[in-house]
C-alpha cells in the first residue's frame, strides 16, 4: 500500500511526568501503520524542551535530547524554549547527541552562515519512489536572537526562496512550523503548494486538522496532551487524505520511557545540587503584602540593570527559602520562569501610571497563562529604587508623588512586560533592553550570594 503515516508532537513543554503517555500512544500509532506497510515519519515542531522542568534545567535540554533520541524521531525544528531560553553555546551543543535531523530555515549566525546543526530542509524518500521535502521554521523573536548572537529572519520569506527547489525536488511538501496558528493560516494561504503544515506555539488543538487555501493544517495542544497523525495517499500524486487527534491518557504509560526518564534524572539532578550560599535564617514571600525575598529580588533586577527604578511582580516567587543551605534547585523550585530581565525607559507620567495600575486589585490577582510566567498569580507589585520601595497603593500615592512627570526613567522589569498583554503602553515603548541569557533566578541567586548586610542596604 502507497500510504504514508505521518506522527508529529508539539510544545510538550517539559511536562516530563506526561511523557510516557505520549509515547505509548506515539509507539501504538506506529505500529498499527507499520504493520499495514505504511511508511512512517515522526516529527516534532519545537518547545520540547522548558527549563521550568528541573530535569531540563539540570542538563540544560540535553536529557529532553536523548528522550527524542528514544523514541526513532525523524526531524525537529526548534521552538521559542529551546531557541531563547539557552545561551548560544547551549542551543549549538543541544543537539549534539541527537539522532535525527534538525530542520530550521530562519536562523542564522551573525556572519550570515547557518548553524552546523541544523539544515533549512530536506527530503525523505518514501518505500515507492516518491519524495516528501519537509522544512522547519521557528517565530522570530528578533530582539532576543539578536542579543543572544543569532540572526533570525522572516520564516515566510525564507520559505519564499526555499520552495521552488522543493517543489523541483519533491512530491509532497511539510512544513514544521513553530510560527502559531496566525502565521501558519497566511503561509497557507501565501504558499498552496506546501500540502501540510503541522503547527505549535499558539497550543491549539485543531481536531481533524483543518484545511486552509489548499493545505492542510494540524496543532496538537500543549503540554502532551495530543498526538497528532496525518494518513497521506502516496500512490499517484500525494494528497492528506485524514487527519486524526489523538487525546493522550496519562493512565497509559510505556515502560521503557518510564525507565529512560528515571536515567535522565539521576543525571540531572547532581547537578541541581550544587550549593550557592547558606542563609542563617529563612526568607519569606507573599503574594499579597510585602515580603523579604520579593524585596531582594527587586533591589537584584534594579542593580543588574542599572536602572533608576526596577518592577517586580510577587507572584515571580512562587514560595520561599528555608535557613540553611541553598541550591540550584532551591531557586530553580521557587522561580521557574524562563524570564529575562529587561529595561525601558519611559516618562514619569508614564511611570507612575504604571504603579497604579499594576497594583490594582484586578492586575494583582490576574492569573497569568504564558510569557515565560509559570506562576498562579501575578500577585502584588513591588517598585523599588535606591531611596524607597513602594509596598501599597498609600506608597505608590507617597513616592509617586515625588515621581517628575516630564523626567524619563529607566525602569527595569522582567521581560514578559515589554511584550505581552498586560501594560499596552509598554510594549509600544521604543527604547527597551534585554539582557541575556540570564534569567530572573540567576539575579535572585547571584543577589543572595552577598553578605547578608549588603542585602539590605537600601531599606
Amino acid at each position: 500500500m502507497n500510504t504514508l503515516t505521518v506522527l508529529h508532537t508539539n510544545d510538550l513543554h517539559s511536562e516530563l511526568e506526561q511523557w510516557s503517555a505520549v509515547t505509548e500512544i506515539v509507539k501504538k500509532q506506529r505500529r498499527q501503520a507499520e504493520k499495514l506497510g505504511h511508511d512512517v515519519l515522526l516529527f516534532d515542531i519545537g518547545d520540547h524542551s522548558d527549563r521550568m522542568h528541573v530535569l531540563t534545567e539540570g542538563l540544560v535540554g540535553k536529557g529532553n535530547t536523548d528522550l527524542l533520541n528514544a523514541m526513532n524521531y525523524k526531524a525537529v525544528t526548534i521552538g521559542n524554549n529551546e531557541g531563547i531560553t539557552m545561551a548560544k553555546k547551549d542551543l549549538n551543543s543541544l543537539y549534539d547527541n541527537a539522532e535525527f535531523d534538525i530542520l530550521l530555515a530562519n536562523l542564522f549566525n551573525k556572519d550570515g552562515g547557518r548553524p552546523d546543526w541544523c539544515s533549512p530542509w530536506k527530503i525523505y524518500p518514501l518505500s515507492n519512489g516518491k519524495k516528501a521535502a519537509v522544512i522547519g521554521v521557528t517565530y522570530p523573536f528578533y530582539a532576543f536572537y539578536e542579543e543572544l548572537g543569532w540572526h533570525i529572519t522572516d520564516p515566510l520569506k525564507e520559505i519564499d526562496g526555499l520552495l521552488p527547489e522543493m517543489k523541483a525536488s519533491a512530491d509532497f511538501i511539510i512544513c514544521l512550523s513553530h510560527l502559531g496558528y496566525r502565521l501558519d493560516k497566511q503561509m497557507a494561504d501565501k504558499f498552496p503548494d506546501i500540502h501540510l503544515i503541522l503547527g505549535a506555539h499558539t497550543h491549539h488543538v485543531l481536531n481533524g486538522g483543518e484545511r486552509v487555501n489548499k493545505s492542510w493544517l494540524h496543532q496538537c495542544g500543549r503540554s502532551g496532551s495530543h498526538v497528532g497523525e496525518v494518513t497521506v495517499d502516496a500512490e499517484n500524486e500525494p494528497y492528506v487524505a485524514h487527519i486524526q487527534t489523538h487525546e493522550v491518557n496519562k493512565r497509559n504509560r510505556d515502560k521503557a520511557t518510564d525507565t529512560l526518564l528515571k536515567e535522565v534524572e539521576k543525571r540531572a539532578l547532581p547537578f541541581m545540587d550544587e550549593v550557592i550560599t547558606t542563609l542563617p535564617k529563612g526568607l519569606e514571600v507573599s503574594w499579597y503584602e510585602p515580603s523579604p525575598l520579593v524585596l531582594l529580588l527587586a533591589d537584584a533586577l534594579r542593580e543588574w540593570c542599572e536602572a533608576d527604578v526596577a518592577m517586580v511582580n510577587s507572584g515571580l516567587l512562587l514560595k520561599g527559602l528555608p535557613a540553611g543551605d541553598i541550591t540550584k534547585r532551591h531557586i530553580h523550585e521557587i522561580c521557574p520562569h524562563p524570564i529575562n530581565p529587561a529595561k525601558v525607559s519611559m516618562s514619569g507620567s508614564d511611570l507612575y501610571h504604571l504603579m497604579k495600575q499594576s497594583n490594582d486589585n484586578t492586575m494583582i490577582n490576574y492569573p497569568l497563562k504564558g510569557y515565560g510566567f509559570r506562576g498562579k498569580v501575578l500577585g502584588l507589585t513591588l517598585y523599588a529604587s535606591e531611596e524607597w520601595t513602594t509596598s501599597s497603593m498609600k506608597d505608590v500615592e507617597t513616592y509617586g508623588a515625588g515621581i517628575d512627570p516630564k523626567r524619563y526613567y529607566s525602569v527595569a522589569v522582567p521581560d514578559l512586560i515589554t511584550f505581552s498583554h498586560l501594560y499596552p503602553f509598554v510594549t509600544e515603548l521604543a527604547s527597551k533592553t534585554y539582557y541575556m541569557p540570564e534569567f530572573l533566578r540567576d539575579l535572585l541567586a547571584w543577589k543572595l550570594k552577598e553578605p547578608a548586610g549588603k542585602q539590605s542596604e537600601s531599606k
